[in-house]
């Protein structure tokens, strides 16, 4: 499982992931629409965000979302996938976890 911390509040800057296989071996996402979906860890049966990535090098399985305003705003551990779609079909995914830390 990936993780990635970000200051609570913060906003205008990237996470960034490396999709891998369950070996940990980076997988091609050339051409697939990347997908970034969260749970608040209270409530995991709804989903908290579902937001496009985009892709840096598709070769080396690259990627990243940029934070908005709002995002993170409370200091929570969120969980979650990066999902590798074509179309509607989804045909795998990276499980995730997004470390959102105190700020003030």
């Amino acid at each position: 499982m990936q993780e990635v911390i970000t200051p609570q509040g913060d906003y205008g800057h990237y996470l960034y992931f490396t999709f891998q296989d369950a070996d940990g071996d980076a997988v091609i996402i050339t051409g697939y629409t990347m997908i970034l979906k969260l749970w608040r860890p209270a409530t995991p049966g709804t989903l908290f965000m579902e937001e496009e990535c985009e892709i840096i090098d598709g070769a080396s399985g690259t990627l990243k979302y940029l934070v908005q305003d709002g995002d993170f705003d409370d200091a929570l551990t969120y969980v979650g996938e990066v999902e590798k779609t074509s179309g509607s079909v989804v045909e795998s995914s990276m499980p995730v976890r997004v470390i959102v830390t105190e700020s003030g």
